[in-house]
């Protein structure tokens, strides 16, 4: 029994919510038993391989997955020594939750550090000393202190008098705030300031001092700070130095000391822009009169500083100590109000930013006078502050000297509007800094990305405004290590041959594409009250995915609500297509849904996209200021799909890059880039990577339904009609490809298709090989008019003879589109309750209880059509009465009963819709269990050396019979007459739960094969049975009653049979073992692909007729052809983004060759190859294949790639099987699917399908 959480109602009533356990999703399960080998523990060695092929750490050793496994152990288990050499599901699961192992970004620094310090986006703050709101709140050295813990690289600090004029403090000049003296702050900075990075930290003063003073600063820095101070060696440098090189220092920024400087006084105020959770006010309010009325209000205390001698210079102490003499201009700009658009700003906020603030106030023209002294001139490096003509001319000087320059946002953004190039231009050589305008009183922030894309080095934040955009600032700077400094990207950092640069407003083409799945959370119930979300019940969360970056990438994305749950299972995958996923951030949010108020907030976090790593990964989530929560995480999954070398050729034959990341137009040669394979350890092997280009077919086509280049909606739809056979296509379903395609391209004009875009709508998941139109048979004729997708032994995980019986082979099935399910039930052990288990064998028991709730849950998860449940009965009868009990109370109003004993005929799958159907034998005495015998000596005689194989033997050959091989057949339903059961014991409740009733009844095989017209049941026979059978016999069985096909017995290992032996004699039930991955079940996954995938397929029409003389169809008559199938094989592409490099060959790329054959009656089967294409990972094959069929409604397309080994066993490539019934004509997109049948993410083929 679990725990339960107790919610009181009105005072008086319990509502009492069970505590559901913390279950790993299914994906984890998959790769543990993938990685484990289906053993229960997973080696060092077999770590390594998960960490290296599926969390894609290539850099891990056996070493670091024994670390691992130690780790996890002592952790699990509290285990002090290493005594056990593997994990199990449990601890593979805890392993990939944990946080400080499995974290989703990097934590050491790992880039380059030794670049110009312009090269890195610098974490910094903006008036640092503050513990709240910009107008009253307290200044304390301890904000400067959290700013540094937290890893914080430039702090500010303004300097004003105190009120006796002989001492020095920090304060917001002009306002309520409460200072904090300047010497307790540079103490705190020299105490703290390398506890988080090693790396530089900068400390910019905004002062107001006269002379004396400014002495007086600098003595108490070079006391306090010491050799970590940094000066530079020459008066002027032309260069920033590196982070690398100023490790452990201390860097003074301001402006070269001047007369005296009057404060700015603050007007124009806004109503403040709270950032309140992250939620900007945009309509700012009218500016009070109170705030104009501060100007002159002022106190008095600093009077007289506007009367001062106007040549007066600043202390020789003081200004020997800047190293960075380029001050910030006015950190607040308090003289204009918001506006949206910031191109249709006042003129009066224009002149604004170019009369800046005193910070950066106008050196370059200041009187001789007020210079400094010669040995100060020569200290001073860079100087600040911008030229009387505005910010354009500022952004424009050139020369040897490099600064740093001080923007608003509003300046900043006004400037990227109207020159942003210019802005970019500048960050790469000298420092620019944007800081928050003035009217964010309540220390709210604004979107750092309008300044990190524009290349500014310093987007200076209130660290105190919590919120959504400081949640950004910590994502950013969660980047390398938590060091402060974020090497830029490339591009902004380059310029083109005709000096371009990166511009921000360009929409580039998708150059990543990010795959996020949100498995599960865990936590919350550690963390907070069980009442903390609502005082009624348990929490109803729902994530919330966000991209943030440039304007084309930004997106959103939700979970579904999962309520009532503690630890909800999303298990949902979004996609975010990235133009630019250098600027990428992905932010994170869950919150508790209510009904009535506002949502409740879960947890969050934001991380860099350029740091994720992927696979699967614990991901700790954050409280509103930013602390983390200590046991709340989330298990997500990150894949990233490249499109960076897409090209294609124009006109003229050029070869184009497309997906230039960033708007520069480049024109490449045939040489692409380059993979290097290590031989011997000290040789390489260097091999060019082919691009995907389209073949002279496609080119061909183009050319034929384009003019100019360009393929318009009308030109697309007459290709539709006329290539793809889609007659029925309009100008609307050809401008929905159009628009869809560009919409994946992030291409905006309307004109049609190019060439490139072309390609990729036929290479595109809009252009599948089968019909999308979902369930389209006639689903109202009876069961016995359907092939239904069949499972044998369904409760198996592995081999027949000591695998595990589980509910979750059941549920994958089921999930699938399996529509039979069958279990073997027998007493446990104290003959008082029902387990399912394969008798007589070593297989472990699973409840049948837990077999049929998982049932219910899953049945209609993938197809709303009846699910029908075939038991084999091992019971005595007060047990088959206590199964008839729980079938009843599990399923309730969805169990199908029929009205009578006996159906005359079968019900329809459309009358049975979401309803489960009960099949088995009537009750009948105790059955002891079929004992399995004569079976240990054939099994090797009749194991085919081909099922040795990794992907199956073949399944061709229907033409040979078995012989000699009765004695395998283990009978799954008794030889006994049902007329002889009437006289046996039985549970009445029982029999009154069978819909199809089955059997065989006395005599042989041909006597079960007869037909009985009062009434309709099942039959079993094994393979061989049918084999022998006599097929017109068994066909005519099958136009009123259901045949069900078993594998023989000697399939110990759980291997399966052709399935077309008992499709082309009708049998509607060819039962498969799931688990029994090969090319037979490859076959069976192809058949029920069709109608929908819905796991009902309407038997051909042929199959449910006889003639006038009775006669049936004979599948080994000699049959006239129907029609011929042509398969084109353009090529392939996918393999080099879904697998290693060394995959297939660990001193090439892969050497693939096609198989393409057909699955049917005898006459039409077949397999033929293409040739094998050399060390290419997009194979062009473009080979055409007929295939000449007798039985086309019978017929399955096999597709395989393999990649051909002169040594050893090819290795396989990939596989699908589609019903030929339901090809599409045309040029078609062919996913390939892995050994089990899963679709892999990016491998397919492009092919032609032509009907002659």
């Amino acid at each position: 029994m679990g725990s339960y959480n107790y919610y009181k109602m009105f005072g008086c009533f319990n509502r009492k919510f069970k505590i559901r356990e913390v279950e790993p999703p299914p994906d984890l399960r998959g790769a543990f038993e993938r990685y484990s080998g289906g053993a229960t523990h997973l080696s060092a060695d077999q770590l390594l391989r998960f960490l290296v092929e599926f969390q894609g750490e290539e850099g891990c050793t056996v070493s670091d997955a024994e670390r691992i496994m130690h780790d996890v152990l002592h952790k699990q288990h509290h285990l002090t020594t290493f005594t056990r050499h593997g994990l199990t599901f449990e601890d593979f699961f805890h392993f990939l939750f944990l946080d400080d192992l499995n974290a989703p970004i990097k934590s050491q620094v790992h880039h380059d550090m030794t670049a110009p310090l312009q090269h890195y986006f610098i974490y910094t703050g903006h008036n640092s000393y503050l513990t709240g709101n910009q107008l009253s709140s307290d200044c304390s050295e301890i904000p400067i202190i959290k700013a540094l813990e937290r890893g914080v690289r430039a702090i500010e600090l303004d300097l004003w008098p105190n009120s006796a004029k002989d001492n020095v403090h920090v304060l917001h000049g002009r306002t309520l705030t409460t200072p904090v003296t300047l010497i307790k702050c540079l103490r705190a900075i020299k105490e703290h300031a390398f506890v988080k990075s090693p790396y530089p930290v900068i400390v910019t003063l905004e002062d107001h001092l006269p002379p004396g003073l400014q002495a007086k600063v600098a003595e108490m820095a070079t006391q306090t700070f010491g050799e970590m101070l940094y000066y530079p060696k020459s008066g002027c440098l032309e260069e920033f130095p590196s982070p690398e090189a100023l490790k452990y220092h201390i860097i003074l920024s301001t402006k070269p000391p001047k007369e005296y400087l009057e404060v700015k006084h603050p007007k124009d105020k806004d109503s403040s822009e709270e950032e309140l959770l992250g939620k900007e006010r945009i309509d700012v309010a009218a500016e009070s009169e109170a705030d104009d009325r501060s100007d002159s209000e002022l106190d008095d205390e600093d009077g007289d500083v506007y009367h001062q001698k106007p040549c007066q210079t600043g202390a020789p102490e003081y200004k020997r100590l800047i190293a960075l003499k380029y001050k910030d201009s006015s950190k607040e700009e308090l003289q204009g109000k918001e506006r949206i658009d910031v191109t249709a700003e006042s003129e009066a906020d224009d002149r604004s930013d170019s009369e800046l603030d005193d910070e950066d106030g106008d050196v370059y023209h200041q009187n001789p006078c007020q210079i400094g002294a010669p040995e100060y001139k020569r200290l001073i490096a860079i100087h600040a502050g911008k030229p009387k003509n505005g910010v354009k001319q500022a952004l424009m000087l050139g020369g040897d000297k490099i600064r740093r320059l001080s923007l608003s946002e509003q300046a900043l953004e006004k400037a990227a509007a109207s020159h942003g190039t210019d802005v970019v231009r500048f960050t790469q050589k000298n420092i620019l800094r944007v800081y928050p305008k003035g009217t964010r009183v309540t220390s709210s922030n604004f979107k750092p990305l309008t300044g990190w894309m524009h290349g500014a080095q310093m987007v200076a934040f209130n660290m105190q405004g919590y919120g959504k955009s400081l949640w950004l600032m910590h994502g950013m700077f969660r980047s390398n290590g938590c060091c402060g400094y974020v090497k830029k990207p490339s591009f902004l950092m380059k310029k083109g041959p005709r000096n371009e640069v990166f511009d921000p407003k360009v929409t580039s083409t998708v150059k990543k594409t990010l795959k996020v799945r949100v498995y599960m959370g865990n936590g919350w119930r550690l963390d907070f009250s069980h009442t903390h979300f609502d005082a009624y019940s348990p929490p109803d969360f729902y994530a919330k995915i966000y991209i943030v970056g440039v304007p084309a990438d930004d997106a959103k994305k939700k979970t579904k609500v999962i309520e009532d749950d503690w630890t909800p299972i999303w298990d949902e995958e979004f996609e975010f297509p990235l133009t630019v996923p250098e600027l990428a951030l992905l932010r994170i949010q869950v919150q508790d849904y209510d009904r009535s108020e506002k949502d409740d907030f879960g947890g969050q976090t934001c991380l860099p996209v350029s740091e994720l790593r992927p696979g699967i990964r614990a991901v700790p989530l954050y409280d509103k200021k930013g602390e983390k929560l200590k046991s709340v995480k989330l298990l997500m999954r990150f894949q990233f799909n490249c499109i960076d070398d897409m090209v294609f050729l124009n006109e003229e034959k050029t070869l184009i890059l497309v997906c230039n990341s960033y708007g520069l137009s480049l024109r490449l040669s045939r040489t692409m880039s380059k993979q290097t394979y290590r031989v011997c350890l000290c040789f390489r092997r260097r091999f060019r990577l082919a691009a995907t280009e389209a073949p002279p077919d496609i080119r061909a086509l183009f050319d034929s339904y384009s003019e100019n280049g360009i393929m318009t909606a009308d030109h697309l739809r007459r290709f539709l009609v006329e290539v793809q056979k889609e007659d029925n296509a309009t100008l609307e379903d050809a401008q929905a490809i159009v628009d869809s395609v560009f919409q994946h391209l992030n291409i905006f004009h309307r004109r049609g298709l190019n060439l490139e875009a072309f390609f990729k709508y036929l290479f595109g998941d809009i252009n599948p090989p089968l019909t999308p139109r979902g369930v389209h048979h006639d689903m109202t004729a009876p069961l016995s008019h359907y092939f239904i997708y069949t499972g044998h032994n369904s409760y198996l995980t592995g081999n027949q003879l000591s695998s595990d019986c589980s509910d979750v082979p059941i549920i994958q099935a089921l999930q699938r589109g399996v529509r039979v399910i069958e279990l073997d039930i027998w007493p446990n052990s104290t003959k008082d309750n029902v387990d399912v288990l394969h008798g007589r064998t070593l297989t472990t028991p699973v409840e049948l209880i837990k077999c049929l709730r998982s049932i219910k849950e899953h049945a209609f998860s993938a197809s709303e059509y009846p699910v029908v449940v075939t038991l084999e009965d091992h019971l005595t009868p007060d047990l088959q009465a206590k199964v008839a009990e729980m079938v009843t109370q599990t399923f309730g109003d969805i169990l199908f009963c029929p009205g009578s004993e006996h159906l005359k005929e079968f019900p329809s799958p459309e009358d049975l819709k979401k309803r489960i159907i009960i099949s088995t034998k009537p009750p009948k005495e105790y059955l002891k269990g079929k004992e399995i015998k004569g079976k240990e000596n054939d099994s090797q005689k009749e194991k085919d050396s081909a099922d040795r194989e990794a992907w199956g033997k073949e399944v061709l050959d229907l033409k040979v019979g078995i012989t000699g091989d009765n004695k395998d057949d283990t009978d799954e339903e008794q030889d006994e007459d049902e007329e002889d059961l009437k006289s046996q014991q039985e549970a009445p409740e029982y029999r009154r739960l069978i819909a199809i009733h089955a059997g065989k009844g006395k005599g042989g095989l041909q006597d079960w094969l007869r037909v009985d017209p009062d009434k309709v049941r099942r039959l079993s026979l094994s393979e061989q049975e049918l084999e022998k059978a006599v097929c017109l016999e068994a066909l005519r069985f099958t136009q009123r009653n259901i045949l069900r096909v078993y594998p023989k017995g000697i399939r110990f290992d759980s291997s399966n049979y052709n399935p077309l032996i008992g499709w082309m004699h009708g049998a509607q039930m060819v039962a498969f073992n799931m688990q029994g991955y090969g090319r037979s079940l490859w076959v069976m996954h192809g058949m029920f692909r069709a109608n929908g995938g819905c796991g009902y397929v309407k038997k051909p029409d042929f199959l449910l007729k006889a003639g006038p003389n009775n006669e049936v169809f004979d599948p080994k008559a000699n049959l006239q052809v129907k029609t011929t199938l042509k398969v084109t094989v353009y090529m392939g592409e996918g393999w080099y983004y879904d697998f290693h490099h060394t995959h297939f060959d660990a001193y090439s790329p892969p050497d693939f060759y096609a198989r393409v054959g057909i699955a049917g009656v005898p006459a039409d089967s077949g397999m033929k190859k293409t040739k094998t294409l050399e060390d290419n990972w997009i194979p062009n094959w473009n080979e055409e294949f007929e295939f000449p069929l007798r039985v086309p409604e019978l017929a399955l397309l096999r597709i395989e790639v393999h990649e051909y080994d002169m040594t050893e066993k090819d290795e396989f490539g990939g596989q699908i099987c589609l019903p030929v019934s339901e090809l599409r004509s045309g040029i078609r997109a062919v996913p390939l699917h892995s050994r089990k049948g899963e679709k892999y993410k990016s491998v397919k083929l492009l092919m032609r399908f032509e009907f002659v």
